[in-house]
């Protein structure tokens, strides 16, 4: 009997455990209140995000500014949108969590969302208006990777404005790849540094709870645009003494040198435009010079076939500023070793150089690890 018992018990316990398993994840969210279409007067039954708003509203995630008006095109601020991704997080988990009365009212949710790693540190300014890609990153925190299944193929890079080196990319190609983001427009445009509106803090929210209202897109690719030879951040450098004939044979070879690297991040841009330059030398299309015509500008190095350090600083600066990158010639016009200094995105100065055979970091400002 107690053998029996035991086993009983046993089974119990395990039903109860799966049970309780199945209480979380996306299944956890319920509707806690009626919502009749229409009953915002800003969100017509037929409005883009009615169905989201719908959803966010039905499950007490979102409410309306008032009884009438859900307030679509208005703002978050970032208080708010912690709010929302802890709301979202703790009832995924069912985690119990408690958000007491609190001095600022954000900060019981600001403390929970650091214990729980949806913000990377404390922010200052809760109050301000939050923009998409904070949005994009506080939001995309809430879940895990197993409620955000990929949906749609989203190549890295091919977001038009959101670098693949920018810090947050990675939460906002996520987001895509699930079809909770789907962009302004054919190309995928996300404009990461507008405000976000409650609208389409609605979509975003309302697809993430339920895969039903997930899009899947492909994302019409917008050809690589040079930038123009009269907008070239160092055109005065590049130049030298080139007639606007022999410049432009120049710009039209880099053109076509750097266009396979246009969508690519700032770091593999530098490696593509060093190795490509470096292996005209080593095919024996360049040679070293430092008497003949042209040796210290860009047409000697991709038309003339012949190039100093200088001119090969040159044509690596032509190829920078094409993909809209601006440079410091270092040592320009002196009798010493030249090459790039490039800003990156995270404030740090790198080097390229073919001639040097070096692209990375600078250990010391404006100094060369060879030279």
């Amino acid at each position: 009997m107690k053998r029996m018992l035991s086993l009983l018990l046993a089974a119990l316990t395990a039903a109860a455990l799966c049970l309780s398993g199945l209480a979380a994840g996306l299944d956890s969210f319920q509707k806690v209140r009626d919502y009749t279409p229409g009953q915002f007067t800003d969100v017509p039954a037929d409005s883009w995000c009615a169905a989201n708003v719908q959803t966010v509203y039905e499950y007490g995630i979102m409410l309306g500014k008032t009884d009438t008006l859900f307030g679509a095109d208005g703002s978050l601020t970032l208080a708010q949108t912690i709010v929302l991704a802890c709301r979202i997080h703790s009832t995924y988990y069912q985690d119990g969590a408690e958000f007491p009365v609190s001095e600022p009212w954000y900060q019981s949710y600001v403390d929970y969302a650091l214990k729980e790693k949806l913000i990377p540190g404390a922010y200052s300014g809760y109050d301000k208006a939050v923009s998409r890609a904070s949005f994009a990153q506080i939001l995309g925190a809430a879940l895990p990777d197993e409620a955000l299944g990929e949906i749609s193929s989203i190549e890295d890079g091919s977001i038009p404005d959101v670098p693949a080196d920018a810090n947050y990319a990675a939460a906002v190609y996520r987001l895509y790849r699930a079809g909770v983001l789907t962009g302004n427009d054919r190309k995928g445009t996300f404009t990461p540094f507008q405000p976000i509106t409650r609208g389409a803090a609605a979509a975003i929210v309302g697809r993430m709870l339920v895969p039903g209202q997930r899009i899947a897109i492909t994302l019409v690719q917008a050809p690589f645009e040079p930038v123009p030879v009269t907008k070239l951040a160092n055109l005065k450098s590049l130049r030298k003494k080139t007639t606007d004939a022999e410049f432009r044979q120049a710009y039209d070879a880099a053109v076509e040198l750097v266009t396979p690297l246009g969508k690519l991040s700032r770091e593999e841009q530098l490696y593509g435009i060093a190795v490509a330059l470096r292996d005209m030398v080593e095919s024996g299309q360049v040679a070293y010079s430092m008497s003949a015509a042209h040796y210290n500008d860009p047409y000697g190095y991709f038309v003339a076939g012949v190039s100093s350090c200088a001119g090969c600083t040159r044509a690596t600066g032509l190829c920078l500023n094409i993909l809209g990158i601006p440079y410091e010639h270092v040592n320009e016009n002196q009798y010493a070793h030249q090459w790039c200094r490039v800003k990156m995105p995270d404030g740090s100065y790198w080097i390229c150089d073919a001639y040097g055979l070096y692209v990375g970091p600078e250990p010391a400002p404006y100094q060369h690890p060879y030279f």
